[in-house]
């Protein structure tokens, strides 16, 4: 895949990621970009995974973005993170293939679990 294309593929992924967060409906979306349902539900999944784990490497908690009920209801912190990740990032494989997400209860268990994290990846 030459780079143009890899650039489009990750604007197109931002692109449904954006205007789910801005409350269009996914059908209408997946009509407007010619994609299916399928489609658009796995780029709204791998924006999301993306932000965690942009947000997981620089040890930051995570914000859910689960289904479309979360994205809207994170809209604003995620769009921000959004803003900060590039289109050729959009189109690349996960580094961190699995990012579970834990209750903690106190602040320092955050900070224990972004470090473990950040040593497993190094």
């Amino acid at each position: 895949m030459s780079e143009q294309e890899r650039r489009r593929l990750g604007a197109t992924r931002r692109l449904v990621f954006q205007n789910t967060a801005n409350g269009v409906p996914p059908e209408r979306i997946g009509a407007d970009l010619r994609l299916s349902q399928l489609e658009v539900d796995n780029a709204l999944r791998f924006v999301g995974r993306k932000i965690t784990e942009h947000l997981v490497l620089r040890r930051q908690p995570p914000i859910a973005c689960d289904d479309v009920r979360a994205i809207r209801w994170n809209r604003r912190a995620l769009l921000a993170v959004l803003a900060r990740i590039g289109d050729l990032d959009l189109s690349t494989d996960l580094i961190l293939a699995q990012i579970l997400v834990q209750n903690m209860d106190h602040p320092s268990m955050v900070m224990e679990a972004s470090q473990r994290m950040a040593q497993a990846y190094r």
